[in-house]
């Protein structure tokens, strides 16, 4: 049970992270943390051929109708989440660099992409922070994309930087008390096997 805890805390730890304008993963490298990838709707509001028509796109379909259960079950209005990391200003600002450098790295239209899949959901989402399953899909493959088209060894940079944060013993427990077990645990699985293809694709 510790162990689940654990992966759900990281889980949200990185869904928050992908919220954080700061970080716009590029195609297919956040391995580990990043969850996401665009859709042809989203690139449809840049006016481009959907160049992206693809596994990745694909696997963030079954991602998100995975991962949306999970996803409305948290409460995004609670304070909990902007405390994680539980890690001094500094630590977290230098791990925020790597993302900075990971994002300078991303392919310019994908990137594009990601932002405006993102400004579309924050417009759309209800009254509790939640975004619709569209919009959460096309977040996810534009994720997806950002992170594929940078060097895995950027990636990993970003995942070393928050993974040896200290998220503190009771957060797991926590976060888990407040979701369906099983609908976290398909959440982190859905995650992995994403992570996958999104790592297949990469440069």
């Amino acid at each position: 049970m510790a162990k689940a805890a654990r992966a759900v805390a990281v889980l949200i730890l990185g869904l928050c992270l992908c919220s954080l304008p700061a970080f716009v993963p590029g195609p297919g490298r956040f391995a580990r943390v990043a969850p996401a990838v665009v859709g042809a709707g989203a690139l449809g509001m840049l006016g481009a051929a959907p160049a992206y028509a693809d596994k990745i796109d694909d696997a963030a379909k079954v991602l998100s109708e995975k991962s949306y259960p999970f996803l409305k079950e948290i409460d995004w209005t609670s304070d909990v989440y902007g405390k994680l990391p539980t890690q001094n200003a500094l630590d977290v600002l230098k791990a925020i660099d790597t993302m900075l450098k990971m994002g300078a790295s991303m392919d310019p239209a994908a990137l594009k992409t990601g932002v405006l899949a993102h400004s579309k959901a924050i417009a759309n989402m209800d009254s509790k922070g939640v975004a619709t399953l569209a919009d959460y899909t096309a977040i996810n493959a534009a994720i997806g994309h950002m992170i594929s088209s940078v060097p895995a060894s950027q990636t990993m940079d970003v995942y070393n930087a928050f993974n040896k944060f200290n998220l503190g013993n009771d957060v797991g427990p926590y976060v888990m008390s407040k979701v369906n077990a099983g609908d976290a645990k398909a959440a982190y699985q859905a995650l992995m096997d994403f992570k996958d293809v999104v790592k297949a694709s990469q440069r």
